[in-house]
C-alpha cells in the first residue's frame, strides 16, 4: 500500500507548500486566492469563523483520522521533513534509527487542551498564541526565514542589474528579539522532539492534535490489524513515528495514528491496511480507561485556567501606562484583534510598504506578538488591503478599498516645538505634501511662514506625515485609536496618491 503514503505526502506538498511561501513571497508571484489555503487550519478557521472550512476538518478526521496532521498542518509537515532529513543522515545507522509504543500521556495533553480552551473563552489569548501550531510556523517563517533570505536576495541585485531583472532590493525590518526567540525555540522544540521521538509534539504539546485525536478514533477507515496474520514482530512499531502502535498486542491508538501510513509496507505478513472497520469496542474500553484515569487532572487543569486567567487579564489590563500600539487597519476594536490574533504574522509578511511589524508585549502578554503599525520603513498606502484580506483568523476584517479610505487607525498628532519651522525658522511642509487625506495642511505662522495644522475628522492615520518627518525628535506623531474609527469622508478627486522618494523639499 506504498500508493497511499505517496498520496499522502503529494496531498502535503499541494496544501502546505503555498502556505510556506505566502510567508517569503518577496515579489507576490503566488496567485492572490493562495492565502485561501490558510482558511484550512483549525484554530483560525475557528477563531475567523470560517464554520464550512472547520467543519471540514473535523468531518476529514471523524471519517478518515487525522489525515490533517499530515497532510494539512504545515507544523506536522515540517516535522516529517526533519524527521526524514534526520533519518536520512543517520542511513548507514539505520537499526539504531527506530521508534516505540510509548502510552499515551493523557493527562498532558488533555490538560494542555483544557487549559487552552477555558483561558480562550474567559477572554484570554496567550495559550492559543503560544501553541496553535499554524501560527508558531508562520513566526518562524517571518520571522526567522524571511529576515534570513532577504539579504541574499539583495546580493544578487547588483549582479543581475537590467531593467528587466527579477531581483529588486528589498529593505529589511531586521530580527526582532521576542519574536525570533520565541520562533527559535518552537523550531528547536520541533525538531529535537521529531527527532527523538516522532510526532511526540503533536500528542502531548499541540491543542490542534489533541482536539481531533478525539474526532479521530471513531473513524470507520483506520489503519488496522489482522490479529490472526500478526506475529507480533515489532516491525510496523519500529517505523510508526506517532508511538502508537501496540505490537505486543496487535493495538493501535487511534486517537495519536496520524495516518502517514508508514506503517502498511513495513509488515512481512501484511497484518497491516487501511481500510473501513467500525470501532473495535476493546479499543474504546482501553481509550476511555485512560481517559478517566486522566480526568481527575484535567479537572484540575480546567479550574487552574477559569482561576488563573482572569488574574492574568486583570494584570495586562492594569499594567504601566505606555503608548498604545497602533493596530493593522480592519481590527475594529481593541477586543477583537486581542482575543482573535494568533500573531502568525502573515500580515507582517504579506505587508508591502513594511508598516507592520511584530511586537514582543506592546498588547500585554496576553497578547504577545501581535502585530503593530509603525513608520519607520514607510508608511500604509491607502489604496492596500493585504493585510485585511489574508488574515485568516477573523482578527482583521477584509475591507474594500472605499472602507479602507475612511478607516481611522489612529490619529496624527502635531508637537510644534520639534518641528524644522519652529526650530530652524525655515520653510518644511513635507507631511503636508505626503498626507493622502489632506488632513494636514499649512497654516500662517509668522514671518510668512507656515506651519502644519492637523485635521483630525479626515486623519486616518496611515503615518505618511511620521515617515516623512526630518525632525528629530519627530513633530508628528500617529497616536492610535483604541477602537478603530471611521473618518470624515474627502471629498471626490482631492485624494492623493503618494509615492515617496524623498523629503517634499
Amino acid at each position: 500500500m506504498k500508493w497511499l503514503k505517496w498520496t499522502r505526502v503529494i496531498l502535503a506538498i499541494v496544501l502546505t507548500m503555498p502556505v510556506f511561501l505566502l510567508f517569503i513571497d518577496f515579489f507576490h508571484l503566488l496567485p492572490y486566492n493562495a492565502a485561501k489555503l490558510v482558511h484550512l487550519q483549525l484554530v483560525p478557521a475557528l477563531l475567523g469563523g470560517f464554520w464550512g472550512a472547520a467543519i471540514f476538518v473535523v468531518l476529514l478526521t471523524l471519517i478518515f483520522g487525522r489525515l490533517y496532521c499530515s497532510v494539512i498542518c504545515p507544523a506536522g509537515v515540517l516535522q516529517d521533513l526533519f524527521n526524514r532529513l534526520t533519518s536520512r543522515g543517520v542511513k548507514k545507522n539505520r537499526a539504531k534509527r527506530y521508534f516505540k509504543y510509548t502510552k499515551p500521556n493523557n493527562w498532558l495533553r488533555y490538560s494542555i487542551l483544557a487549559l487552552t480552551i477555558l483561558a480562550f473563552v474567559v477572554g484570554s489569548s496567550f495559550l492559543v498564541i503560544l501553541l496553535d501550531p499554524y501560527s508558531n510556523v508562520g513566526r518562524m517563517m517571518a520571522d526567522l526565514v524571511r529576515p534570513a533570505l532577504i539579504p541574499l536576495n539583495n546580493l544578487m541585485v547588483p549582479a543581475t542589474a537590467s531593467d528587466n531583472s527579477f531581483f529588486h532590493h528589498i529593505n529589511s525590518l531586521g530580527f526582532a528579539l521576542i519574536p525570533v526567540a520565541i520562533a527559535s525555540l518552537f523550531l528547536i522544540t520541533i525538531a529535537v522532539m521529531s527527532l527523538l521521538r516522532g510526532r511526540l509534539y503533536c500528542n502531548t504539546i499541540c491543542p490542534v492534535g489533541t482536539f481531533l485525536g478525539l474526532f479521530s478514533r471513531f473513524a470507520p477507515f483506520k489503519v488496522t490489524v489482522d490479529h490472526s496474520a500478526c506475529n507480533h514482530c515489532g516491525v510496523c512499531a519500529r517505523s510508526c513515528k506517532s508511538q502508537c502502535i501496540d505490537s505486543k498486542n496487535s493495538e493501535i491508538d487511534h486517537s495519536r495514528c496520524v495516518d502517514c501510513f508508514n506503517c502498511l509496507s513495513t509488515c512481512s505478513q501484511s497484518a497491516l491496511s487501511y481500510r473501513f472497520q467500525l470501532p473495535a469496542k476493546k479499543t474504546d474500553i482501553v481509550v476511555e480507561t485512560a481517559k478517566n484515569s486522566s480526568r481527575r487532572n484535567f479537572l484540575i487543569a480546567g479550574a487552574t485556567a477559569v482561576a488563573t486567567a482572569p488574574v492574568a487579564i486583570a494584570q495586562n489590563k492594569l499594567g504601566v501606562k505606555k503608548i498604545e500600539p497602533i493596530m493593522p487597519p480592519g481590527a475594529g476594536t481593541r477586543d477583537n484583534f486581542n482575543t482573535k490574533c494568533t500573531a502568525c504574522h502573515l500580515c507582517v509578511s504579506e505587508c508591502p510598504t513594511q508598516v507592520l511589524h511584530p511586537t514582543a508585549f506592546d498588547y500585554g502578554i496576553m497578547g504577545m506578538m501581535q502585530p503593530k503599525m509603525a513608520f519607520e520603513k514607510g508608511f500604509c498606502q491607502p489604496d492596500c488591503t493585504h493585510c485585511s484580506n489574508v488574515c485568516p483568523s477573523g482578527a482583521l476584517v477584509p475591507l474594500t478599498r472605499e472602507q479602507k479610505h475612511i478607516t481611522q487607525v489612529g490619529i496624527a498628532h502635531f508637537t510644534q516645538t520639534n518641528c524644522i519651522v519652529y526650530k530652524e525658522h525655515t520653510d518644511c511642509g513635507a507631511c503636508s505634501e505626503h498626507c493622502p487625506t489632506q488632513a494636514v495642511s499649512m497654516v500662517a505662522y509668522v514671518d510668512g511662514l507656515r506651519i502644519p495644522h492637523v485635521e483630525s475628522a479626515i486623519c486616518v492615520g496611515c503615518g505618511g506625515c511620521e515617515y516623512i518627518c526630518p525632525a528629530t525628535p519627530k513633530a508628528i506623531v500617529v497616536h492610535a485609536n483604541i477602537d478603530q474609527k471611521i473618518a470624515k469622508p474627502i471629498p471626490k478627486g482631492e485624494a492623493k496618491e503618494q509615492k515617496v522618494e524623498s523629503f517634499g523639499f
